[in-house]
């Protein structure tokens, strides 16, 4: 079984504009940059990732991901998470996916073993089955797998959590929630960035 990590990555510049306060556009797109090489390697180095696709509009990501070998999906203008996740999908799909495990790119504590966890699922995946991880608060979606991919309308933004399961539910889908620890931390506000940087000064004074 064919199972495919589909990563989507906005223009940099134009990520996580709530950090503004504190980082400015060239920051937030190197952090994204941090970000995006540390999923990559955690992927990289999971078995039981088949293939890995990078849908994107921006010629940095679109180069950093080429640079590890990787599909690119080139989007000629940004249109949208939903759009993007749409599209990777059916490009996986077209060639030979069985499954797809969607992930935002930041995700600063995934580790292989969260990776592993998410798609655990597809073990006994009688019928088609839809697994989950949401965020600390579960009102945004974190990891989601698809067995199989298709017959499913994406609906990030604000309550996709919740959306996404309805969803499952509507289209007759198994559900997994994946409460998966590494994956459940993504960086968005200011509060959140002050948790990761404590984190870095703490792994920095070890």
């Amino acid at each position: 079984m064919s199972t495919w990590a589909i990563i989507p990555v906005k223009n940099l510049r134009e990520s996580k504009r709530r950090l503004a306060p504190l980082l400015s556009p060239d920051e937030r797109a190197q952090l994204i940059c941090g970000f995006l090489e540390h999923l990559l390697d955690i992927l990289e180095n999971t078995a039981e990732v088949d293939h890995i696709l990078v849908v994107t509009a921006d010629p940095t990501v679109t180069a950093l991901a080429r640079e590890h070998g990787l599909s690119v999906l080139v989007e000629a203008i940004s249109s949208g998470l939903n759009a993007a996740v749409h599209h990777g999908t059916d490009m996986a799909t077209a060639e030979g996916a069985a499954a797809v495990l969607i992930l935002p790119v930041d995700l600063p504590f995934a580790r292989v073993e969260d990776i592993i966890q998410m798609i655990a699922p597809l073990a006994d995946a009688v019928r088609p089955v839809m697994a989950i991880c949401g965020d600390e608060i579960e009102d945004g979606t974190n990891a989601l797998l698809l067995v199989p991919p298709g017959n499913f309308t994406f609906r990030y933004g604000p309550g996709s959590f919740q959306a996404h399961l309805a969803e499952a539910r509507a289209s007759g889908r198994a559900i997994r929630v994946i409460p998966a620890p590494g994956l459940r931390f993504d960086l968005d506000t200011e509060s959140d960035w002050l948790v990761y940087h404590g984190y870095l000064v703490q792994v920095a004074d070890e």
